[in-house]
Order: C-alpha cells, then sequence, then structure tokens
C-alpha cells in the first residue's frame, strides 16, 4: 500500500509541474479559407478566451507572436477577461490597447463580458468603466452591430452576436431564439460576412444564417482532449461536445472554433495547448 501511495504522489508531483509548464504555453494554428468574395489575400488572427492571462512579461510573448503574423484583422469573439476578477480587467485593457497598435480590432462579448454587462452584480460598475475605457481605445466592439469595411480591396461585413446568458446555462443545451441572428442582425449582403459568435454550439445556425466565416471560443477546447477523439466536456457540461475545437465547414460556410489562450475556474489543458490562431482568406 505504501508504495502505491509513494508511486500516486510522485506522479501528481510530476503531473502539476507538467500543468504549471503547459499553462505558460501557447501554439499558433492556421488555417486557409478560399471564397469567391475574395480578390486579394486577406490576413486575420483570432483571439479568443485569452481571461486575463499573461504570456512573458504583461503578453509581450503574444503580442511578438500576433505581430509576426502580419494581420490586416484582429478578431476577438469574447472573453478577454474574468468577470468577477476585477484586476483581470486592467490585463485585457492592455492587451485590446497593445493588440490596437498591430491592426484594427475587432470584439464581440462572450458570456464573461455579458454577465456583468446585463447582470446586476458586484463588478457591474468596475466592468462598464473597463468597457468605457476599451471604447475609446478604439477597439471596434460589435454587440449584435456590424461594420462594413473594405481590406485590400475586398468588401467585408464584420458582425458580432452576443446571445442571451440563458444560452449559457450548465447542464442543458437551450436553443437560440428562433430567427435571433435575423432580428438582431439583419440578413446578410454581397460582401464577404465574418461573424463573430462566442458560443461554438450554435455553429449551424451561424452558417445557415449566411456567415462565410465564424469565429468562435467558449470550449477552450474541451480543457481535457483525447487524442484521435476530441474534447472531454464543454463549459456548459456537455460530454465530447461536437462543435469543440478547429475548422468545421458547411458547404461554402466555414466556422472556426480557437481552443483559446487562457483558462478560469479549471486551471487544466491536457493534450489541449492553449491557441493563437491565424487565417488567410485567399481568392478561389
Amino acid at each position: 500500500m505504501e508504495i502505491v501511495i509513494g508511486i500516486c504522489f510522485i506522479c501528481l508531483f510530476f503531473y502539476f509541474i507538467w500543468q504549471y509548464q503547459e499553462l505558460k504555453k501557447f501554439e499558433l494554428t492556421k488555417y486557409e479559407v478560399c471564397s469567391d468574395k475574395i480578390k486579394n489575400e486577406v490576413r486575420l488572427v483570432m483571439i479568443s478566451d485569452l481571461h486575463g492571462h499573461v504570456y512573458g512579461k504583461d503578453n509581450d510573448i503574444l503580442f511578438e507572436a500576433v505581430r509576426e503574423q502580419k494581420p490586416d484583422l484582429i478578431l476577438i469573439p469574447g472573453d478577454m477577461m474574468v468577470s468577477k476578477k476585477v484586476k483581470s480587467y486592467e490585463i485585457a485593457y492592455h492587451a485590446f490597447t497593445e493588440l490596437a497598435k498591430i491592426a484594427p480590432v475587432y470584439f464581440s462579448n462572450g458570456n464573461h463580458e455579458s454577465r456583468p454587462a446585463h447582470k446586476k452584480m458586484p463588478a457591474t460598475e468596475a466592468f462598464l468603466a473597463y468597457e468605457k475605457r476599451v471604447k475609446h481605445a478604439g477597439i471596434h466592439i460589435l454587440n449584435n452591430a456590424s461594420e462594413k469595411i473594405r481590406v485590400n480591396g475586398n468588401e467585408i461585413c464584420i458582425y458580432g452576436a452576443e446571445i442571451d446568458l440563458s444560452c449559457y446555462t450548465k447542464g442543458k443545451m437551450i436553443p437560440l431564439k428562433e430567427n435571433f441572428l435575423e432580428n438582431e442582425l439583419g440578413q446578410v449582403g454581397d460582401a464577404y460576412n465574418i461573424l463573430l459568435a462566442h458560443n461554438p454550439a450554435y455553429s449551424e445556425q451561424y452558417a445557415a444564417w449566411g456567415a462565410d466565416l465564424t469565429l468562435c471560443g467558449h470550449n477552450h477546447g474541451g480543457l481535457v482532449r483525447i487524442p484521435g477523439i476530441g474534447s472531454l466536456i464543454s463549459p456548459q457540461f456537455q460530454l465530447f461536445p461536437k462543435y469543440d475545437a478547429g475548422r468545421f465547414d458547411f458547404g461554402d460556410k466555414t466556422v472556426i472554433i480557437g481552443r483559446g489562450l487562457g483558462t478560469h475556474t479549471f486551471h487544466i489543458r491536457i493534450f489541449n495547448r492553449a491557441e493563437l490562431v491565424s487565417i488567410h482568406l485567399v481568392p478561389n
């Protein structure tokens, strides 16, 4: 029995060392997306679920990795901070200001922003002040809103979907309200349409609505991934979620789900390294 306990202790010791090191690392994942609507290449960087995490000194490692991709746009589908940890707000704000020096930044709320924004909680006042500073820093915040721009001769419309907080209920799959995207964002036009939508559970609806490219996060890759199978559990406590991480194509529509850069509550990443995503939009 003492030998078994000793082996377990040694295994736990090395596990904690591994996790401590693993949470300090991220990798770059690259995708190429083709479209008839794209005339000239556009470089995108997606950052999801930073949650106030820091790589290196003041996130200098992360910012350098973003700069190396030479992005035309930086797109963030939510959860830059942890709603209950006000200290994470300053880290997120610093990240926004540094990223804005690299390329225009477009952002839509995740559940950690929606919660203090729409529910009265101790952090609400601090969040509203933080959000105001982010807007003043020149960040394009799109919560059930859109903005049409021209990039490298391409007409691109960027949408941000902020879904109801009930859609993040633990242990349940709450359907998206009927015609939610049409009612909140209208019909898509002829531009290349990019949708920032934090929760990937509704990927099929995003594609059916007409988004040429949807960028999601939220699942953190499932925290624990089983090689060859996928994630074990989602933040909604759904076992083996279908839309956990990676690329999903629905005809000519694409959904890309980031594994995220940070963690909260459960600081675990097993076979699931944090991820910075680079996307090249190219002519078909």
